[in-house]
């Protein structure tokens, strides 16, 4: 009656010794198992950086890791040298670019060559060359004696502005359209006052006129100042009748044709039209004058001035110089 338990139970310890077979060598296959196509590293190599640098006779290898560096040498003629650094021998090469414009700048001085004064070139055609720098300027201002005396000084008053003293004076007058006889009609009463300021000169007092638009015209070319005598004001009317008022206006180019002449005060006039003188430019022309000339400023208008800060007051005000407004309407010219 008991042999059909112990018959069961060798059946079960069959059935599990089986079992665990199994799952051990399942377990054994897929620990070896290796996808097809897929390879490891044998072994792990060092990535780095190698610089060789052959010269006649030596050459050099150096290997950069990580953090450090070594360096190994061979040399076939002098194997006791030691091996030196490395260098960079090549100098830096920058790019060779052309700058815009550089051959067509030109500064707004249109003033002949003339011997010992600033060399600024000739019109040609009616086009402006380039004109003196400001270190020029200066430096032609600080060529001039400052204690050389030339005898009793001269006092020009326009339109019964204040005085300006010295020696040497340079009237620069507008010649624009608006300053002509279908404007202002000032181009006649500047002649007016300028011929009447010359015949008090005397023979220690010199002076030029340049009347200007787009270009300037002198009233006498070349590197000297005019005298004052009886034939000189007869060419001042003559240059005056030539003179025709049109074009545009630039009032910077006009002050710096008189500034080659080195005057001791320079007698600006115009009514004071666009383009006007910006912050720039009124530092410049304070610079070029150089502590030596003084400019006074002459505008003219109709009726009440409308801006009493303006450019030519201010240029007036840094130069030493003094500004004076004219109502066209109050000081007609004479027929």
């Amino acid at each position: 009656m008991s042999t059909q338990p112990q018959k069961t139970s060798n059946a079960w310890a069959i059935s599990l010794i089986l079992h665990v077979g199994l799952l051990l060598a399942t377990a054994f296959l897929w620990t070896n198992y290796v996808p097809s196509g897929l390879k490891t590293a044998e072994q792990e190599k060092p990535v780095g950086i190698v610089i060789a640098s052959t010269a006649s006779n030596q050459v050099e290898t150096e290997y950069f890791g990580e953090s450090t560096y070594t360096t190994s040498q061979a040399s076939t003629d002098t194997p006791s040298e030691q091996a030196t650094p490395p260098t960079l021998n090549q100098p830096l090469t920058l790019p060779d670019i052309a700058l815009p414009g550089l051959d067509q700048i030109s500064a707004n001085s249109a003033l002949p060559s003339t011997g010992d004064a600033l060399d600024t070139g000739q019109l040609a055609g009616g086009f402006p060359s380039p004109g003196p720098s400001a270190n020029q300027i200066a430096r032609e201002q600080g060529k001039l004696p400052q204690a050389v005396s030339k005898g009793p000084v001269g006092e020009v008053s326009l339109f019964g502005g204040s005085p300006a003293i010295g020696h040497d004076f340079v009237f620069v007058i507008d010649r624009s359209k608006s300053m002509g006889g279908q404007g202002l009609n000032a181009l006649v009463a500047a002649q007016q006052q300028i011929t009447h300021a010359l015949e008090a000169f005397k023979d220690n007092h010199h002076f030029n006129i340049i009347a200007y638009h787009h270009r300037p015209t002198y009233f006498q070319d070349g590197n000297e100042l005019a005298s004052a005598n009886l034939a000189g004001i007869k060419k001042v009317n003559d240059f005056f009748n030539g003179l025709a008022a049109f074009g545009g206006t630039d009032h910077e180019m006009g002050i710096i044709a008189a500034l080659r002449y080195k005057p001791d005060v320079i007698f600006f006039m115009t009514d004071g039209g666009d383009p006007s003188l910006n912050q720039s430019q009124l530092s410049d022309l304070k610079k070029y004058c150089g502590g030596r000339t003084s400019i006074h400023s002459v505008q003219f208008g109709f009726g009440p001035l409308q801006e009493k800060q303006n450019f030519m007051s201010r240029l007036a005000e840094i130069t030493g110089g003094n500004f004076h407004y004219v109502d066209m309407r109050k000081s007609s010219p004479k027929q």
